[in-house]
């Protein structure tokens, strides 16, 4: 497939779902076409990364995103090119998930290895990426020398690595990550592999155990500069799980993408002429997953009690934030402006255990009408009592289990995120 040319019409076709969020000026016509016509100029005269990387804070790291709508058109056709030459996707979480329960379900002895790259993006070495780049002789002399320019402006920034945050990091990532992960899952003894990011996590057979991986990691074609976290540290895991049998009951415990997964090794006979094992699987949403999603409760709250706004405003919003906690909604896919669901039970919707959802009911439901804590006194003195029966009535667990939806507008997404930032 050949690439797009940085040209008005090709920038204009590869806007996003989400740019449409952060930039307005992208959902006026005239407006788009005049930052595709500037994306264009500065593309031509070398300066689409000029003053238009901004720093920020996620989880105590720093982070990059880009705050012209010009760079952002720029950054939007680089990844279409790249994707298109190399065949770059990321993984799909939820067919993952689901090939990952297949395999644990299966009666046979096997060990997990999970894994965790150290600092991933800021590891990787930008030089190899270029050397790689043009060795394979697979993008234009522009794709290459627009990097090249990203790459200077990120020298000068002192950014090290991949800057994280932004999409074309992902991009860049997973195309040197390629080589690994076929080397990884073509080793005998492998029954199955995935990474998603720097989370990694390998069945294997028991011959494999840590050191065996560590030596056959360290033959592997890993990008230069990126390293592993050490063996017992709580990035990594490792575990034996034994063959199924009707007597012995051992549980073994890991996570892995937002869910936690308890393998039994007791089978369950399944079929009716033929007698099938298949082992025993608890999964749950993960307690770092259920953590995330009661601090942002607690976050929505605080904003709703400082906020300078009119009661109505506050309640609007802070409604709002509950919903997208505790409900579903239609989102659009970057990479392919396609429609995907989204909410607590789309984004785990394999659990087979919804005890943890209902903990997020009770947590919820403690801060509107208890009186221990700060926060629950606070709430009790700024809404009445109508106002928290009202919102007593949104449920975690009946959002999941009733797959209840809503809908929110571009800006809705926008201002409801403002508060977890």
């Amino acid at each position: 497939m050949n690439e797009l040319a940085y040209i008005p019409r090709h920038f204009r076709k590869c806007v996003k779902y989400k740019n449409l969020i952060k930039f307005n000026d992208f959902k006026d016509n005239e407006k788009l076409n005049q930052a595709c016509l500037s994306a264009y100029k500065n593309v031509q005269m070398g300066c689409e990364w000029s003053h238009s990387i901004h720093t920020v804070q996620i989880k105590k790291k720093k982070a990059y995103t880009l705050k012209t709508s010009e760079s952002v058109l720029v950054n939007n056709l680089i990844i279409n090119n790249i994707s298109s030459k190399y065949r770059t996707k990321s993984v799909d979480r939820d067919s993952t998930i689901r090939l990952l329960i297949s395999h644990i379900k299966d009666s046979y002895a096997f060990t997990v290895h999970r894994l965790d790259v150290k600092s991933f993006y800021e590891s990787f070495d930008r030089r190899s990426i270029l050397n790689k780049l043009k060795s394979d002789a697979k993008l234009s002399r522009k794709t290459i020398s627009t990097l090249v320019n990203l790459f200077h402006e990120l020298d000068d920034l002192n950014v090290d690595g991949l800057p994280r945050g932004m999409g074309l990091s992902s991009t860049l990532s997973e195309l040197m990550m390629n080589d690994f992960d076929a080397y990884i899952r073509s080793i005998n003894g492998v029954l199955f592999y995935c990474r998603f990011v720097d989370d990694i996590i390998i069945l294997t057979t028991h011959n494999i155990n840590k050191s065996k991986l560590t030596e056959l990691i360290k033959s592997s074609p890993l990008p230069q500069g990126l390293e592993f976290h050490a063996t017992g540290s709580e990035k990594t895991t490792y575990k034996q799980i034994r063959k199924t049998s009707e007597e012995l009951e051992k549980v073994e415990t890991f996570d892995f993408l937002g869910y936690q997964f308890k393998v039994n090794s007791r089978e369950a006979k399944t079929g009716t002429t033929l007698s099938v094992g298949r082992r025993l699987l608890d999964v749950e949403i993960s307690d770092v997953k259920i953590e995330k999603i009661k601090k942002r409760i607690i976050k929505s709250f605080c904003v709703f009690l400082s906020s300078k706004d009119s009661l109505n405003e506050r309640l609007s919003i802070l409604t709002k934030r509950l919903y997208f906690l505790s409900k579903n909604y239609p989102l659009i896919n970057s990479s392919d402006n396609s429609q995907v669901l989204s909410g607590i039970f789309f984004n785990y919707k394999h659990i087979s255990n919804p005890q943890k959802i209902s903990e997020i009911d009770k947590f919820y439901q403690s801060l509107l009408f208890g009186n221990k804590s700060n926060l629950s006194k606070r709430i009790r003195r700024n809404l009445s009592y109508k106002d928290r029966y009202v919102l007593s009535n949104i449920s975690f667990l009946d959002g999941f289990q009733e797959k209840k939806f809503c809908k929110f507008s571009y800006k809705d997404f926008k201002d409801i995120k403002k508060a977890w930032v």
